[in-house]
């Protein structure tokens, strides 16, 4: 029988008549409760299993779900033979309804889709319509989308030229294909596409006139109080504590207090309005000198922070540089294109699902939509299918709920009799799948409104919690719990960590005193020579080492089920990863050459495994043997071991054509003969399927037999039957063509959507594993490493930014000028999904910690870590404060926050510098907190192969051929002249009497001098003065009055937007400037309709444009024109000059940088197809310019 329940699970399993959300802790027996729950309506009140509905969200999940409610029942009907009505639910449990969303959506539609009427072209869906896989929904996208661009073009408005000419520009439509279809896949998580869109169109229409008045600018300006709060805690919180250090506390303490005082009167300016604050200056000046010896290790400290103050201060200044009126004139430049790029996806979501229509089928995200037109009504009632829906089921009961979104809970609700039957588990902690549209904000609603059920009233919808954890240590749990309390919060996590959250230790083990959570940190000094010791390398070669050292050392572990310890196995042990797949081949190296066995999981590296690889290249050739790349690596595979100098011999008798047509013309035996195996099997190819081609390969060529009998043969065994099951899948769902199996696997392939393949091999050994996929398991030992990898900044890389409740936000493309930077919308969209992301994050590392049931190991590498350890220290505390927490670029940081504050962790801090005690939890199993040099971590690989090279016999002397030294290279000429030619190195060159004399130049000999950081304050060099003037010059209004005073505030709007460096806006000559916008030739700039400026270009020519050379060969010419203008319908090429000369010097300085010119217009011509009729130097130092 089941194991006695808590109070807490009991008070789950009895609760009735009323919406109840569970929220389970990892370990908590959430599944259990289910169970007991479901078996106390059958026993107690005589339902059937089938009188419920039961909501998994993957069909795994469902089928273990089945089994674990038939194995209760067994164990009921064994307890009570003669209960009738138990022995009926024997055949119930298998007619129940437990399914994804996914599968009772397709039920529902199925039966009552002719309620869902006709669509404009008169299209229905049918009973027996098909549900695309995602690879053919992404092919019938591409295609759609294709068309409904056509008809964009074709019928271009103001707004959509704007659209395709800014946030669409490029080489082809990728750009905008890419917006649009990143703005349909987040329409899916809307219950109701039309109304965002509705609700978007009508802000965009009219853009409010004060910036704090958009959802953007209280954004904004929330994040600035934030932060500005933050820091001034932190300033006031450090002044206070140097008053035990009267040299700080003279020299520090003052300056702290002011910045403070100054970050306060922020706040209150931030409550008048967004150019109150805007106005606000604060000043963070050098702080007074004090002595080593009498600030002691806190001047160091105090230092940091100040430093890190001071850095989030200047973020306002980027924040705020422009005002309230200049943000909304961005927003609505941008507004026509935000209107184009709204009614595109419009036009393209319609005709995709009219397109789906006719081919009587439906996406995954269709099936949901659908339902809810089913299920609810316009006014947001259920309707009467939804109501005769829900007599069906007693209760619904949904697992998982933090991973539901909007439309999946609007589905829920239509059909649980108004949310009056709902039973919800979840665990909003592990709600780690937002990239899939979840939304844990729907969990979090539910727990932060709904009352606790002990003090809930009658038929109230309540919370309870279940804390007690069933699966780990008391040592893991605290270790968890002291994380977690201390990093995550409402402000940053979306949760606060209190006394409800906490893990409760419920497993019951036996005592080890070798069982505390474990941090180690590897730092990797400069290093210097050939080989370098990689961050990867030598963390793999450390866990390795310390998995060695747990086998041999017998770890004791508990055994599930003698519940004896035991020494620990291979299989216990997992090692846990942010994403494995760039690291894999280091830990299999090192795991491997230490002799431990290594179960990576397959979907990681099973596709570039020889043997797959192979296999796959393969079908390529036999589908279309005209596929150089593929054909090759099939020929210098095992299977058919050509050798690189036969392949050479096939080349070089067919130089031009493929590869296979230097085959076809082959005598050569080993040729033929792969040519008549080939030939077979392109015939089989027609008639049979892709397994049973695959079968008849692994018997033409004794697959299994070659790659079974090399280096880990068993693994590549199960790898290539495995890749048998894989083609029987595909068969599957209907599909049997070579050609249809070749194509999606490689579009799979090429987005890293490939499916993760299950071998008997990836059981056995040390296990790697994804985070992701350690989701719902649980192992004895876990190994947490890559803790140093950066979040990923991928979401925040398009020119629109996607947010379900807040919308568009757009970078604004000043065409004119070509430059673009982000709009208010964007850069509030951009902190809000930053936050959201890092919440993510912190709960991917609360899934991690929590998977361990016995030993907990974290690891962390970075090179030089002892300043990033030093900063951290700057901020640590316990708890941190959230924006501590935001700052924190990986997870090791999270982690070492509030480490840092622990005695056991006086190695970190001593390698930071601090030598202070921390603070000690006494009531917690202490840390072990270890410093490695990773340096020390050298492969064995490499040391390995350096042992065998000194064994290797030596070889006998071959006679010296003296003959040989005095040869000469025939083509010596054509090696000295450079592959790509840049336009700059054509400048002050002789081209004709260099290269025809084969002459080169003598080296350039640098003047020494001392090191900036020796040399100490020093004003930019000439050269650096003139970069600083080139960069004004890319983004400068040619339109601005030709005064200092508007030169002046251009060059502040750079300096503003980080374009500029302090010392560069200084150091630019606005004198020349003006003088050059008050000149001719600025005039006829701007009359001309068409102005480029930093216009790079790339093209191919003959050697013998550049050279005197009799070769065939073409030089690559790149470049970057200053500025081109058009003029009477010709190009005028404009390049400005910063060197200092006289006037007398101006015409010997022009055609020193005649060829450089000549070689922009020689490119313009070609790639802009216009004639250029004159070329322009303008030098600034003399205010002249000179025409060639």
């Amino acid at each position: 029988m089941a194991e006695k329940l808590t109070n807490e699970q009991q008070s789950a399993v009895d609760s009735r008549e009323r919406s109840l959300l569970v929220s389970a802790a990892a370990g908590s027996g959430k599944t259990k409760v289910l169970v007991e729950r479901l078996f106390s309506y059958v026993e107690r009140e005589g339902a059937n299993l089938d009188d419920f509905l039961i909501i998994t969200y993957t069909r795994a999940a469902a089928s273990e779900l089945r089994g674990k409610i038939a194995k209760a029942l067994n164990e009921r009907m064994e307890s009570d033979p003669g209960n009738y009505h138990l022995r009926q639910q024997m055949l119930r449990v298998y007619r129940a309804d437990i399914k994804t969303v996914d599968a009772f959506c397709t039920a529902l539609l199925r039966e009552n889709c002719h309620l869902l009427g006709e669509d404009a072209r008169g299209h229905a869906l049918r009973p027996d319509f098909r549900v695309l896989d995602e690879n053919e929904a992404q092919v019938l996208r591409e295609r759609v989308l294709a068309r409904t661009l056509d008809n964009f073009y074709d019928c271009l408005t103001p707004g959509g030229t704007l659209l395709a000419d800014t946030l669409g520009a490029g080489r082809d439509d990728s750009a905008l294909e890419d917006l649009v279809l990143e703005l349909h896949a987040k329409l899916q998580a809307q219950p109701y596409e039309d109304k965002w869109l509705d609700a978007q169109r009508a802000f965009w229409r009219a853009v409010p006139d004060k910036i704090e008045d958009t959802p953007y600018g209280k954004i904004l300006l929330n994040e600035v109080r934030r932060k500005a709060r933050h820091c001034k805690s932190l300033l006031q919180r450090a002044a206070q504590e140097m008053c035990a250090n009267d040299a700080l506390n003279q020299k520090y303490a003052p300056a702290f207090l002011d910045a403070s005082y100054q970050l306060e009167a922020l706040e209150g300016k931030i409550a008048q309005g967004w150019d109150a604050a805007r106005g606000v200056t604060i000043a963070f000046p050098r702080l007074a000198a004090v002595k080593d010896s009498d600030g002691g290790e806190m001047k160091a400290r105090m230092k940091g922070l100040w430093d890190n103050c001071k850095e989030t201060v200047k973020g306002f200044a980027e924040l705020f540089a422009a005002s309230s009126d200049e943000a909304v004139e961005d927003l609505r430049t941008m507004a026509p294109a935000m209107l184009a790029l709204i009614d595109l996806t419009a036009d393209f979501s319609r005709r995709y699902n009219e397109e789906k229509r006719r081919r009587n089928a439906a996406d995954f995200s269709d099936q949901e939509h659908e339902a809810i037109r089913l299920l609810v009504a316009e006014n947001g009632e259920p309707t009467e299918l939804a109501a005769l829906v829900s007599t069906r089921y007693r209760e619904i009961m949904v697992d998982e709920y933090q991973d539901t979104n909007e439309v999946q809970n609007r589905i829920f609700d239509a059909i649980s009799c108004k949310g009056e039957n709902l039973f919800t588990v979840g665990d909003v902690k592990q709600s780690i799948y937002r990239f899939r549209l979840a939304d844990p904000r729907i969990f979090l609603q539910h727990y932060n409104t709904w009352p606790p059920l002990a003090a809930a009233d009658e038929h109230e919808s309540a919370k309870l919690l279940l804390s007690c954890n069933f699966r780990s240590r008391r040592e893991v749990l605290e270790a968890t719990n002291f994380v977690f309390r201390n990093v995550l919060s409402r402000e940053m996590g979306e949760l606060d960590y209190g006394e409800d959250e906490m893990l409760r230790p419920g497993a019951s083990y036996a005592e080890s005193s070798v069982c505390g959570a474990e941090f180690h940190l590897l730092d990797l000094p400069t290093q210097t020579g050939e080989h370098r010791v990689r961050a990867s390398e030598a963390e793999a070669a450390f866990v390795a080492d310390y998995i060695r050292n747990m086998l041999s050392s017998k770890f004791p572990v508990q055994d599930d089920k003698t519940r004896e310890l035991r020494p620990v196995r291979e299989e216990d042990i997992v090692i846990l990863m942010r994403s494995p797949s760039t690291h894999l081949l280091d830990y299999r190296r090192a795991l491997e050459s230490r002799g431990i066995r290594c179960a990576a999981d397959a979907g990681e590296d099973f596709f570039a495994s020889m043997e797959i690889a192979v296999l796959f290249s393969f079908l390529q050739v036999i589908d279309n043997p005209r596929q150089d790349v593929p054909l090759i690596a099939v020929l210098r595979s095992p299977l058919f071991g050509f050798v690189p100098d036969e392949l050479a011999a096939l080349r070089s008798q067919q130089r031009t054509d493929d590869f296979y047509d230097a085959l076809l013309l082959s005598e050569d035996g080993h040729s033929k003969a792969f040519l008549a195996v080939l030939r077979s099997l392109r015939d089989s190819a027609a008639h049979l399927s892709v397994r049973e081609l695959l079968s008849e390969i692994y018997r033409k060529c004794n697959v299994l037999g070659i790659f079974g009998a090399m280096h880990r043969g068993a693994e590549r065994k199960d790898n290539l039957l495995a890749f048998l099951e894989l083609s029987e899948d595909f068969a599957s769902a209907g599909r049997q063509g070579l050609f249809d199996f070749v194509r999606t696997l490689r579009e799979q392939l090429a987005s890293g959507e490939a499916a993760a393949m299950q071998t008997t091999h990836a059981s056995s050994g040390v296990r790697i594993m994804s985070i992701h996929k350690s989701k719902g398991l649980e192992f004895p030992v876990v190994i947490l490493s890559d803790l140093a990898r950066r979040f990923s900044n991928m979401d925040f890389q398009s020119s629109v930014l996607v947010h379900p409740q807040l919308g568009l936000g757009p970078v604004c493309v000043d065409a004119r000028r070509h430059i673009q930077y982000p709009t208010i919308a964007r850069q509030a969209l951009e902190h809000t999904l930053r936050r959201e992301a890092k919440a993510e994050e912190l709960r991917v590392l609360y899934v991690a910690m929590t998977r361990a049931k016995e030993k907990l190991v974290m690891v962390h590498t970075q090179a030089n870590a002892g300043g990033r350890v030093a900063d951290l220290m700057a901020l640590s505390d316990c708890p941190v404060l959230p924006e501590a927490v935001d700052s924190g670029k990986c997870m090791g940081d999270w982690i070492m926050l509030p480490l840092l504050q622990r005695s056991e962790a006086g190695a970190l801090r001593a390698f930071a510098g601090q030598n202070s005690e921390g603070r000690f939890f006494a009531e917690e199993t202490p840390w072990t907190v270890c410093v490695h040099d990773g340096l020390q971590f050298a492969s064995p690989v490499q040391q390995s192969d350096a042992a065998a090279e000194e064994r290797a016999p030596q070889r006998e002397e071959l006679p010296a051929d003296f003959a040989a030294l005095s040869y000469r290279y025939p083509y010596a000429e054509q090696t000295a002249f450079p592959a790509k030619l840049t336009a700059t190195q054509l400048k002050g060159r002789a081209i004709d009497e260099e290269i025809s004399e084969n002459t080169t130049l003598p080296p350039r000999l640098r003047n020494l001098c001392k090191p900036k950081f020796l040399a100490g304050k020093m004003a930019l060099t000439g050269a650096e003065r003139g970069t600083a003037l080139h960069l004004v010059m890319q983004d400068l209004d040619f339109f601005c009055e030709p005064n200092e005073q508007s030169v002046r505030e251009q060059i502040e709007k750079l300096r503003a937007q980080r374009k500029l460096t302090d010392e560069q806006a200084n150091a630019v000559d606005v004198h020349a400037i003006v003088r050059f916008l008050r000149s001719d030739l600025a005039a006829r700039i701007r009359k001309s309709e068409q102005v480029e400026r930093e216009y790079r270009f790339s093209l191919l020519r003959p050697v013998r444009d550049f050279s005197s050379l009799d070769a065939d060969d073409s030089v690559l010419l790149q470049g970057v024109v200053d500025c081109f203008f058009e003029e009477d319908g010709e190009l005028v090429v404009v390049d400005f000059k910063t060197d200092h000369v006289s006037r007398a010097q101006l015409d010997e300085r022009a055609e020193h940088y005649r060829p450089q010119l000549e070689a922009y217009s020689m490119a313009l011509t070609r790639v802009m197809g216009k004639k250029v009729k004159e070329k322009v130097l303008y030098f600034f130092s003399a205010g002249e310019e000179v025409r060639l």
